[in-house]
């Protein structure tokens, strides 16, 4: 059965001008704004200040007045292999997030500050 005008289609459904919505209706819509995952600023925070120490730590690899620079040894060893598994890490986490961004969105924000940190770093 097709509805030919405006005034069919209301009859079909049955709807009246004085209808309010039911209880029922009122708490499914206000009970879906509650299923929504909040983004969370402690998981920006922490992804930038570690992208930030991720980053200091694969600049001071390359300069020479770094204590973990080039030739310095033990601490340049640790430090410098830290930084690059860090560097490594960060990365597989981005591309990891970036395929889970719709059921993890905090593991999102966190590693594309991260990597945003680290990239800043290294181009300034």
């Amino acid at each position: 059965m097709r509805a030919h005008s405006f005034e069919d289609r209301l009859e079909r459904i049955e709807w009246k001008p004085s209808a309010v919505p039911t209880r029922e209706i009122v708490d499914s819509v206000l009970g879906a704004e509650n299923r929504l995952r909040p983004r969370s600023v402690l998981s920006t925070l922490a992804g930038a200040i570690l992208g930030i120490l991720i980053g200091f730590g694969l600049l001071g690899m390359a300069s020479q007045q770094s204590p973990w620079g080039p030739e310095s040894g033990t601490p340049g060893l640790i430090l410098g292999t830290l930084s690059l598994g860090g560097l490594v890490v960060s990365v597989g986490l981005a591309l990891y997030a970036a395929c889970r961004s719709q059921s993890h969105p905090r593991l999102m924000q966190f590693a594309s500050m991260n990597l945003l940190m680290i990239v800043v770093l290294l181009l300034s």
